[in-house]
C-alpha cells in the first residue's frame, strides 16, 4: 500500500462494514470519478494490483478507529500448465 490519509468526517463512510475507500478515476478521457468501498485492507491492495494503479492514480481513505494490520497474503500468479 502506497498511499493512505485518514478521514474525520465520518459521513464520508456511508456503509459502517467498508472502512476502506479507494478514489480514482476511469473513462475515456479519466474524467469519471470512481469511489469504491473495502472491507480489508488486503482486499483494497488487491484491487489496487488488479487495476495496476501506480501511486498518482489513486487515493486510498481509511475510516478512523479501523485496525490496520494486514494479514496480506501474497498474491498467486495464475500459470498455464505446460502439455509434454
Amino acid at each position: 500500500m502506497k498511499k493512505t490519509t485518514n478521514i474525520e468526517d465520518s459521513t464520508t463512510f456511508p456503509h459502517t462494514q467498508f472502512p476502506f475507500k479507494i478514489v480514482h478515476m476511469e473513462g475515456k478521457d479519466m474524467m469519471d470519478k470512481k469511489i469504491c468501498y473495502f472491507q480489508s485492507q488486503d482486499h483494497a491492495d488487491n484491487y489496487i494490483a488488479k487495476s495496476k494503479f501506480k501511486s498518482r492514480d489513486y487515493q486510498l481513505y481509511i475510516k478512523p478507529g479501523t485496525d490496520v494490520t494486514s494479514t496480506s497474503h501474497p498474491i498467486k500468479k495464475k500459470t498455464r500448465k505446460t502439455i509434454k
